[in-house]
């Protein structure tokens, strides 16, 4: 599970703005640098351009600062109850130009409307754990070399489904959100994600139930209702060969006392 400890966006920093924490800090520091500026990781230089994106690791030292007149970023302070690498390929600790691949700045926008409320946490580290599989996909990160028709529609969908994971996403809806027919959505779908839409709806809906299964005493029943299912066999079911042990069994191993 996801914690934020502190976030800005668009934050902005007069030219003698100089960022330095030899130590780092206990949880992980995501940046998406918008302003030219210049980074120091393992004692190499790197010249930044802007629309780069960076995630700290734990500890790891920080040192970065502006190269011209301003300095402006997103960020974000937070940690995970997890392995935040499981399933993505993260690459700690190394500037990743993003160019206009992706809308970085507006899954940063979208966590902030969520911590800033205070009402939708969880929704939050959704949204972080898609934004990290975005930026660090093959496809995501190659998107302008690929140029998969309909990309932007197609990250926008998939925000959606992992901010309203109860919603009913079918698969005609998801073909109408971005106007194309059911046979196209799916072939473009697993080309921009490696995952059909299909299984990214139920990856969604198993994540939100592992949220309410950790951290609340609603029954199992209840939570399938909450996460989009009708009926509770069919949730356990998937939540089985999703998980590998049934969500009874999960929420003994994982509740957050």
């Amino acid at each position: 599970m996801f914690y934020i400890n502190r976030m800005g966006c668009s934050c902005k920093h007069e030219g003698s703005f100089v960022h330095n924490q030899p130590r780092g800090f206990e949880g992980y520091l995501m940046l998406f640098i918008k302003t030219k500026a210049v980074f120091v990781i393992n004692g190499v230089t790197h010249n930044v351009e802007p629309n780069t994106f960076l995630i700290y690791n734990r500890n790891s030292p920080q040192y970065y600062k502006a190269c011209e007149n301003e300095y402006i970023n997103d960020w974000i302070q937070f940690d995970c109850s997890e392995d935040i690498s499981s399933g993505i390929d993260i690459r700690f600790d190394t500037p990743i130009y993003i160019g206009e691949s992706i809308n970085v700045p507006s899954f940063f926008q979208l966590i902030a409307d969520c911590y800033y409320r205070r009402n939708n946490l969880q929704t939050a580290g959704f949204l972080i754990k898609a934004l990290l599989n975005e930026v660090f996909s093959e496809e995501g990160v190659k998107q302008e070399e690929t140029g998969i028709a309909h990309y932007r529609e197609l990250l926008d969908l998939r925000r959606k489904i992992y901010a309203q994971p109860s919603e009913d996403w079918s698969v005609e809806k998801m073909a109408q959100q971005i106007s194309v027919s059911e046979p196209y959505l799916h072939l473009l779908y697993k080309k921009a994600f490696g995952v059909t839409c299909n299984a990214d709806v139920i990856n969604s809906r198993i994540e939100s139930a592992k949220h309410f299964l950790a951290y609340t005493d609603a029954t199992v029943e209840e939570i399938a209702f909450t996460c989009g299912y009708k009926n509770a066999v069919h949730f356990s079911r998937q939540f089985k060969q999703s998980s590998g042990v049934s969500p009874s069994e999960w929420r003994k191993n994982n509740t957050v006392v």
